[in-house]
């Protein structure tokens, strides 16, 4: 690959064996060729986004290929879901990028008492793209899931029951002496007009920890960006799991 190119990190719906030749999806051909300047011969990376990583090397023709020439699978050591409100206009466009970059698994936008998600099948695709653009550029190989909005106690009664729970909530515990714990965390932030004391109460009932993000009140993809970084950076501390090869 030339010396002034981007790296080479692309996604694709599925992988195949060593040996094998992939067919590349006509985005991410467009993305080698004006983004990276890549080139018949050039390596590059490829993930599924379900934790499996490939060396390929890309073939001349068109359409574009590659070859595969390594195969690993690295698991998902530590899950975080994330069960958000919505935000005011537009902002979940950002929100959902950057909690791809951070290595959320799933995004599961909740419909409150006070407020309810817009329902589009636009903007769910859109989202979508924006978490394959913000894998590429995280180079991570586990895709954050974008599921359909779905009413709060609906949304909670399909959580894992061994996962650890959080609201984020300014009149909770400080982050700041807190960890995350277990295999899987759920962090739980409001619409943007709040949750109502009877939501806050069932949730207290359902072991929701509270936990305070800033020493002011933070919007609410704000807050639920805080709670995202602050699983991230604990995650840090786990000890990583070694890939497996193909």
């Amino acid at each position: 690959m030339p010396a002034d190119a981007a790296p080479s990190f692309v996604w694709v719906p599925e992988l195949c064996k060593p040996g094998g030749r992939l067919e590349l999806p006509e985005s991410e051909i467009r993305y080698l060729a004006r983004v990276c300047r890549a080139r018949a011969g050039d390596r590059v990376t490829v993930t599924d986004g379900r934790g499996w990583l490939a060396s390929a090397r890309l073939t001349p023709g068109r359409p574009l290929e590659a070859e595969i020439e390594t195969l690993e699978h690295r698991p998902e050591d530590r899950r975080a879901v994330v069960l958000c409100g919505a935000p005011e206009g537009q902002r979940a466009d950002w929100l959902v990028e950057k909690l791809a970059e951070l290595g959320v698994s799933e995004f599961q936008p909740i419909d409150c008492e006070r407020e309810a998600w817009e329902r589009s099948a636009g903007r769910i695709n859109r989202w979508q793209r924006l978490a394959v653009a913000a894998l590429k550029q995280s180079r991570r190989c586990h895709l954050l899931q974008i599921l359909d909005p779905l009413p709060l106690a609906e949304a909670i009664s399909r959580l894992s029951e061994v996962a650890t729970r959080w609201l984020a909530d300014p009149g909770g515990t400080w982050a700041g002496g807190q960890r995350p714990d277990g295999r899987e965390c759920i962090g739980l932030v409001g619409p943007a007009s709040g949750l109502t004391s009877l939501e806050r109460s069932q949730l207290s009932d359902l072991e929701f920890r509270r936990i305070r993000l800033s020493d002011a009140r933070l919007r609410t993809e704000t807050a639920a960006l805080a709670w995202a970084s602050w699983w991230s950076f604990g995650v840090l501390a786990a000890p990583a799991a070694r890939p497996t090869s193909a």
